[in-house]
């Protein structure tokens, strides 16, 4: 079908996942790191694409989505980041700036790939 209007959270899950597919790298320890900045009284919701590489080399950041609160509801947000989970099934998801009993919440809906930015697991130990 040609020219079919999608609802906006399935476009800016697809925009997200063809920046991903950009720059994921399967054999080099990566995550996607899911926050939230606040900007003066502008929220944001952040994605970015975080490398892990051996010791003594940079880490290196790619943002893929930058969506301000206003355009998104919190309910299209978590199914959007279930989109973006269920297209990568050995991705780890990091999410930083979330309550402990957040983190548990995504986790049970979710499943084991998603973390708090303060876990010491090692969050490749079954997925790579």
């Amino acid at each position: 079908m040609r020219n079919v209007i999608l609802n906006p959270t399935k476009q800016i899950a697809q925009k997200i996942n063809r920046t991903i597919e950009q720059h994921y790298q399967p054999g080099i320890k990566q995550a996607l790191f899911v926050f939230t900045t606040n900007i003066g009284d502008h929220p944001i919701y952040k994605m970015s694409l975080d490398t892990f590489p051996a010791i003594g080399s940079s880490i290196s950041t790619m943002m893929v989505s930058e969506i301000p609160t206003q355009d998104i509801t919190k309910q299209q947000y978590v199914l959007m980041l279930f989109e973006i989970y269920k297209r990568w099934p050995r991705l780890p998801f990091v999410l930083r700036g979330y309550t402990p009993k957040q983190v548990r919440w995504f986790r049970q809906k979710f499943g084991k790939r998603v973390f708090n930015e303060h876990t010491t697991v090692n969050w490749w130990k079954d997925i790579i």
